[in-house]
């Protein structure tokens, strides 16, 4: 008796703390201005969709903002614009919040680089844009790393966090809405 006893009460114990099955093959969402970074923030419906030409050089040197940055609101003008432009890709890496890190060169000036990043379609529910993500998510999967694109995306300023290869104002285009192949 009990034998069965500890039996059902190491199966109770495992089953509340073992990660779920979803947890295992998506990973975690974020927690950084999430809100922010899936488009899903108090400040969403203020973003002009209609993007702006732009470079990797010239977003880097968009002044940098004062922190504390806001958790579910926008730092306005730069993070209610979304911004097009042509970037060589250096590298795609998972991150740990299941977002998937693009690592961008600028052309003309291949020392300036920034992240963009595209989240996961399951950290990113109600936000309207799963499609969206998971879209570019699995296109992206066939790039080869020194491939020229073009990359639609919505201004972010990340933390400061020794991120490699981050623009030193910390200007990202998270989230990444849409991309291809340069001709």
């Amino acid at each position: 008796m009990a034998r069965s006893v500890s039996r059902s009460l190491l199966g109770i114990a495992l089953f509340f703390c073992l990660p779920t099955t979803a947890q295992v093959t998506t990973g975690q969402c974020g927690y950084d201005r999430w809100p922010v970074k899936i488009l899903n923030d108090k400040d969403h419906a203020l973003v002009d969709l209609h993007s702006i030409d732009t470079t990797v050089a010239t977003l880097g040197t968009i002044p940098i903002h004062e922190i504390p940055y806001p958790y579910d609101h926008r730092i306005a003008p730069k993070e209610l614009r979304v911004y097009h432009l042509k970037a060589r890709l250096l590298r795609v890496r998972k991150e740990a919040d299941s977002d998937l890190h693009l690592l961008l060169a600028d052309l003309d000036q291949p020392d300036r680089r920034m992240i963009a990043e595209i989240p996961a379609p399951w950290c990113a529910e109600r936000s309207g844009h799963e499609q969206e993500f998971k879209i570019a998510r699995e296109a992206i999967s066939s790039i080869p790393p020194d491939t020229v694109i073009e990359i639609i995306g919505v201004g972010f300023f990340d933390f400061l966090h020794e991120q490699r290869g981050a623009a030193k104002n910390g200007i990202e285009l998270h989230p990444v809405l849409s991309f291809h192949v340069s001709k």
